[in-house]
C-alpha cells in the first residue's frame, strides 16, 4: 500500500468514498468543490492501483482557531476510507500528521459531529484529546472537539 498526495484522476474513486458516509448532497458538493482548492492538502491510500482512502489537512477554520491554544493550528478536514478496522484510516491519519509538521503547523484540531461519534474512539487511538462539545457554524450541529499538539513545550524551573 502507497499513501500518496491526491491528484485530479483520482477524483471519481474520492468522491465515491465520500459517498459511503455522507448523504447531505450540499456537503458531498463542497468536498468535491475542496478537492481543487490548492489550500487543503489532500493524501490518498492506494493498495493494487485502486484509491482506497482520503484524508484532507488544511488551516483550522475560525471557528476551530477560535479554540486553539496555539498561533498555527491545522485541521483535520476529512479522513475516511473503504474499509474500517483494516489500518487504512491510522495510516492516512499517519501521514497528516507527519505532513501538518512539516507545514510547521502547532497543532491539530478536528470536529466530528454526534452523528458519526462511532468514529471518536479512532480518535483517541491516534492521540487526539477531547476538549468538549461545539457546534459546527454552518448547520449548529454539535460535535466533539479533537485536538493533538503537534509541538513540544519544555518548562525550567528556576
Amino acid at each position: 500500500m502507497e499513501i500518496r498526495n491526491y491528484n485530479k484522476k483520482d477524483k471519481t474513486a474520492v468522491q465515491q468514498i465520500f459517498a459511503k458516509y455522507w448523504t447531505d448532497e450540499e456537503f458531498l458538493d463542497e468536498l468535491a468543490e475542496n478537492l481543487d482548492d490548492n489550500k487543503i492538502h489532500f493524501y490518498v491510500a492506494e493498495k493494487d492501483n485502486e484509491v482506497i482512502g482520503v484524508a484532507g489537512l488544511r488551516e483550522a477554520p475560525k471557528y476551530l482557531r477560535d479554540c486553539a491554544k496555539t498561533e498555527k493550528p491545522a485541521e483535520l478536514y476529512i479522513i475516511a476510507s473503504k474499509l474500517q478496522n483494516k489500518g487504512f484510516g491510522n495510516l492516512l491519519a499517519q501521514k497528516v500528521i507527519e505532513e501538518a509538521k512539516k507545514l510547521n503547523f502547532t497543532e491539530i484540531e478536528c470536529y466530528s459531529p454526534e452523528t458519526h461519534n462511532s468514529s471518536w474512539k479512532f480518535y483517541e487511538k491516534l492521540g487526539f484529546t477531547k476538549h468538549g462539545i461545539i457546534n459546527d457554524p454552518d448547520d449548529g450541529y454539535p460535535g466533539m472537539l479533537w485536538k493533538k499538539d503537534l509541538i513540544n513545550v519544555i518548562i525550567l524551573l528556576n
